[in-house]
Order: structure tokens, then sequence, then C-alpha cells
């Protein structure tokens, strides 16, 4: 009897120990999604603006709170930081406009935002670029 109960209490620390140290481990990155999109008058168009240039953070950051890039055919960048942090973003565009009925210029468009990194979650930001006189 008293052998039977130290194999089942032998056994029983054994389980607790691997169910202790195997643990699921969380995702804590902190995925960031930008949305660039064009403005009038400080008023969302609903029209994207493919290839904008986004940075995220400043130069003056740390390396792992900054980055630059630009965004997809729909007007969307992405990026995964490692920490949480509450970040400067910062968007720029050139779009051609009709100056009159037969000619085209290209017009400076820029905005800016703030997001905030939250581990494990994806942070959608939108962006609207407004016409720069």
């Amino acid at each position: 009897m008293n052998r039977k109960f130290s194999i089942l209490l032998a056994l029983l620390a054994a389980i607790t120990l691997a169910v202790s140290f195997s643990k699921c481990k969380k995702d804590e990155s902190c995925k960031v999604r930008i949305i660039c999109r064009q403005s009038l008058t400080g008023v969302d168009t609903g029209a994207v603006i493919p290839q904008c240039e986004v940075e995220i953070g400043k130069d003056s950051y740390a390396s792992y709170a900054h980055v630059t890039g630009v965004a997809n055919a729909s007007g969307v960048f992405e990026y995964t930081f490692k920490l949480e942090a509450l970040l400067d973003v910062k968007a720029n565009a050139e779009i051609r406009e009709p100056v009159t009925d037969s000619t085209f210029a290209n017009f400076p468009y820029e905005g800016v935002g703030q997001v905030k990194l939250i581990p494990g979650e994806t942070v959608e930001k939108t962006i609207l670029l407004l016409k720069q006189q």
C-alpha cells in the first residue's frame, strides 16, 4: 500500500510539473495596419491612395520603433513590431489631378496620426491625406 501511494504521488508530481512548464506561448507581437485614404477638407472620400509612403515612428526613435515603407495597391501598409508602443504615423503621396481639361499635374498630399500598438493584436489606423498648399 505504501509503495502504491509513493508511485501515485510521484506520478502526480510529474504530471503537475509537465503541465506547469508546458503552457502555451502567447503571441506578444504588435501588428499594425495603416490604411491611406484621400481627404477633401478633412472628410474621408473613401478613395484609397495606393503606393503611399508611410513612416511609423521617427528617425530619432530606436530602430525597433521606427519603420518606413510603401502601401500596397489597396492603400494598406502592414508591419509587425516586437514591443508595445505609442507611435506617430506620417503618410505622403503625390496624386495626379486635372488642372485644365487637357493638362494634369502632381499635387502633394500628407496625413499624420498616432497608433497605439497592443501585444497580440492587430491595430488598424486610417490616415486621411490632405492636399498640401
